[in-house]
């Protein structure tokens, strides 16, 4: 574990950083006149976190209240490296450094952090600690949760992200309602001329994380979603490289140009993303008969995401050059983030299309093939993030979006043609290899494992070609990635079809045999 050689005035402000000795500033501190967060780091080697004894246990629990300073810095490098900024954006990341090592960071929010990056570390001892973070801080905002602040507020997101870990949904999405509503409350989407630059852009984030959080939480779980587009919203994100290198000396200087972020482009397919799920629910649900209107809808978000792509900087767009450039710069994982995000809502919108039995008109053959592009690209980009160093994409959810990826490369396997089959195993042999990384860090992936195991059989067993149909248990399969998925009741698919010995044979003979071409691939994989 490589621990920060500089400090961080000498890492925001791009200098050599050289300490003039063991306990002072360093030398360009000191010749301008800056607080030296090296003195500070060196003065320390523990941070002492005393908690009442009615809160947590006097033996276990109270060896937690000293972390090594140098198991604090650990814990914080791998959570700004693997989780923030993917699944949500919380922090200035030098203040709350400084703030932990100072001893003034919240606690909850603190061991919060440590729960979720523990996982990540070499060592198995911080590993198993791991747990009891988690734990600690669970208790710690439980005591305190009728405090409406913001801390407390990131502290739910982050407990409610630990929750998705350990796959208690229930508990997840009541974590992230309360922080929804302690937003209302602190009217956290109403710009405050009083805050400082930082504390503005904070708030907007964590607005913001909320809005990314009830997209994908309230679909896991089928529920309404608690923010609309209508609401009054703060301004979009700026940029992250621009927001991290703001000091806490700049607070009331505004950049005079705001060039968006990252994360501004992540909100604006958010949007399209509650569009596209609220038509795989339609579709579902049978509430859209009139097939011109389906083709109508799907143009239109079509039209959105191509829009989107369209429109995004060059230094936005997803090149080899720009994934380096990313990275270079800290952000290669975020980049991939949202590339990721991109494909993978593509996926969705055009998923409806593989249904073999829809009407094959020119449109739908060119959205099913859309929708194999983009489950490719996803595939592509996984395998490219973990080649190029600093851009891995390892935060929990990545987990259900390679699934439905591979449910795509699932469908070439048994319809496509001879010369695209191979290209398809690889990418579901290179998709099962990122899960069960994946699974190594989350072991709540083991679930989604599953739910691809489950999707892969009910296409072996079919009795039609209709495998990709998105129906209700396709959605709970799509979308629903909280809630466990059950085996496909086979009587569902064969309304209106007539079950005849011909029927079976001529449907299912070239289907059953790919399908256990696809089953014995998935058994090699699963060693």
């Amino acid at each position: 574990m490589k621990h920060a050689r500089a400090c961080l005035e000498c890492r925001q402000g791009k200098r050599k950083c050289q300490a003039s000795n063991e306990t002072s500033s360093c030398h360009q501190c000191l010749q301008r006149h800056l607080q030296c967060s090296w003195q500070r780091r060196q003065s320390k080697k523990a941070i002492s976190i005393l908690l009442p004894s009615t809160t947590v246990g006097k033996t276990s629990d109270d060896q937690l209240t000293t972390v090594p300073l140098d198991v604090c810095r650990e814990l914080l490098e791998l959570y700004f490296r693997y989780i923030h900024d993917k699944p949500h954006s919380l922090f200035h990341e030098a203040s709350f450094r400084a703030q932990v090592e100072d001893g003034v960071a919240s606690k909850p929010v603190m061991f919060a952090v440590f729960g979720l990056s523990a996982r990540f570390s070499a060592s198995e001892d911080i590993r198993c600690r791991g747990r009891q973070y988690t734990d600690l801080a669970k208790t710690l905002l439980k005591a305190d949760m009728e405090t409406i602040s913001l801390e407390n507020i990131q502290a739910c997101i982050l407990v409610g992200n630990l929750c998705l870990a350990d796959s208690k949904p229930d508990a997840e999405s009541l974590y992230f309602g309360m922080a929804i509503r302690m937003a209302h409350i602190l009217r956290l989407n109403i710009e405050s001329a009083s805050d400082s630059t930082i504390q503005k852009e904070v708030k907007r984030r964590v607005w913001w994380s909320l809005y990314m959080i009830d997209r994908w939480s309230s679909a896991g779980l089928g529920l309404p979603r608690l923010l609309h587009d209508l609401d009054p919203q703060p301004s979009l994100p700026m940029d992250e490289y621009t927001f991290q290198r703001l000091r806490v000396t700049d607070n009331n200087s505004e950049p005079h140009v705001q060039q968006p972020g990252l994360w501004t482009y992540m909100i604006l397919l958010a949007r399209i993303f509650g569009a596209i799920q609220d038509l795989n629910w339609s579709l579902a649900q049978g509430a859209i008969q009139d097939e011109r209107h389906v083709e109508n809808l799907a143009f239109e978000l079509a039209g959105q995401l191509n829009e989107f792509e369209r429109n995004l900087p060059p230094h936005v767009r997803y090149c080899r050059e720009n994934l380096v450039a990313h990275a270079e710069k800290g952000l290669g994982r975020t980049f991939v983030a949202l590339h990721l995000g991109y494909h993978h809502y593509a996926t969705l919108l055009y998923f409806h299309y593989l249904d073999v039995s829809r009407p094959q008109n020119t449109a739908g053959i060119a959205y099913a093939e859309r929708c194999r592009y983009h489950a490719t690209a996803f595939s592509d980009l996984l395998t490219a993030s973990t080649e190029m160093p600093n851009c891995e994409a390892l935060y929990n959810i990545v987990g259900h979006m390679t699934i439905v990826s591979s449910s795509v490369h699932v469908h070439t396997l048994l319809f496509g043609d001879e010369k695209e089959l191979a290209s398809a195993k690889k990418r579901l042999e290179s998709n099962f290899k990122a899960l069960i990384k994946l699974k190594s860090y989350w072991s709540s992936v083991e679930s989604m494992i599953n739910r691809l195991m489950i999707f892969q059989n009910a296409c072996l067993k079919s009795a039609s070609n209709s495998t990709h149909k998105v129906d209700r248990w396709m959605v709970k399969y799509l979308l629903q990635h909280a809630l466990v998925l059950d085996e496909k009741d086979a009587s569902s698919e064969l309304q209106g079809f007539a079950v005849t010995p011909a029927n079976l044979q001529s449907v299912s003979l070239e289907v059953r045999y790919r399908g256990e071409m696809t089953h014995n691939a998935f058994l090699e994989l699963i060693g």
